[in-house]
């Protein structure tokens, strides 16, 4: 099992003084990375935002996640490499296949079928891995040409980048499994915004599910991967029955099974700590993220569980 490590989503990159704020008090508190998101909205570009993170903490800094469509997967690759560089080693590469309807009309581009986001995605993962362990390559696909492509910066294999795809539908997941070093489980964004189906693929089952299926495409390729979970809703107090309850209520399931969901964390300090040693003993979820706001209510956890 991989020893336990602790993320936080930044909620609005927008503000440099906040930035600095939040990383110090998350370096404090024990945390090992921050990231933040990509999406057409009113924050910071995440790319040349996490360049001046770079300079600015120790931390791990890393995108949750990269849209593919919005990018030209060898331009990514050369902004990985200089964030490897200018972090010496510790900038972790998130990328999906893109999901969110509204970034794809803002920016004038057609939004294509979930199989054609996914081909495309799988042709970008080849690109991006391949340009960062060859010196010079040609590639043709179905999105892509290449001629003669060289990467640079070119960078040592210690500080390569480590890559994340997220995704929770089963060919996303293949990718992962077959590219990634982290893999994050998600529930399935495929309609372009967050559905009904969307809390049927937050269950216990549906995690289960997916889980399963990464580690038997893991041994089929050979191949070892950290295993990521983002929180959806974190609250640490010992009167979580009650506000579990009106979660649960809001969300039309039964309280049990919402304390069941894995990307729900409620409970006490102690219980929580069980929950996540449960849930990598079951579903090998040793890398989690939290939102911003409950970096305080959740420090006690990572104090009790981070590199365990």
């Amino acid at each position: 099992m991989y020893p336990f490590r602790f993320g936080v989503q930044l909620k609005h990159a927008n503000c440099v003084d906040d930035w600095l704020g939040v990383v110090s008090k998350l370096e404090r508190l024990g945390f090992g990375t921050v990231t933040l998101p990509d999406h057409i909205d009113d924050s910071f570009a995440p790319l040349s935002s996490l360049g001046y993170l770079a300079a600015k903490t120790s931390l791990k800094i890393g995108t949750m996640v990269v849209s593919n469509d919005l990018r030209n997967p060898l331009l990514l690759a050369r902004e990985a490499a200089t964030l490897a560089l200018l972090s010496k080693g510790r900038f972790e590469l998130g990328i999906g296949a893109g999901w969110q309807e509204s970034d794809y009309s803002q920016l004038g581009i057609t939004m294509d079928s979930p199989k054609v986001r996914v081909d495309r995605l799988e042709e970008s993962l080849e690109l991006i891995t391949t340009s960062l362990l060859q010196s010079r390559f040609s590639f043709s696909g179905s999105y892509y040409e290449v001629s003669e492509f060289q990467l640079y910066p070119s960078i040592t294999p210690d500080l390569l980048p480590k890559i994340l795809v997220g995704g929770g539908g089963p060919r996303v997941l293949s990718l992962a499994a077959r590219f990634a070093d982290i893999v994050s489980i998600n529930p399935s964004l495929r309609l372009g915004e967050y559905a009904k189906e969307t809390l049927d693929e937050m269950s216990e089952a549906s995690y289960q599910q997916k889980s399963t299926l990464v580690q038997a495409k893991l041994d089929e390729f050979g191949r070892k991967a950290e295993l990521h979970c983002r929180s959806a809703f974190v609250y640490v107090g010992d009167d979580h029955h009650k506000v579990v309850k009106e979660v649960a209520t809001q969300l039309g399931v039964d309280v049990k099974e919402a304390y069941r969901m894995p990307p729900v964390l409620v409970g006490t300090v102690e219980s929580i700590v069980e929950q996540l040693e449960m849930r990598r003993e079951r579903f090998g979820f040793s890398y989690w993220s939290i939102h911003e706001d409950d970096v305080d209510s959740f420090a006690p956890v990572v104090a009790a569980l981070r590199g365990h």
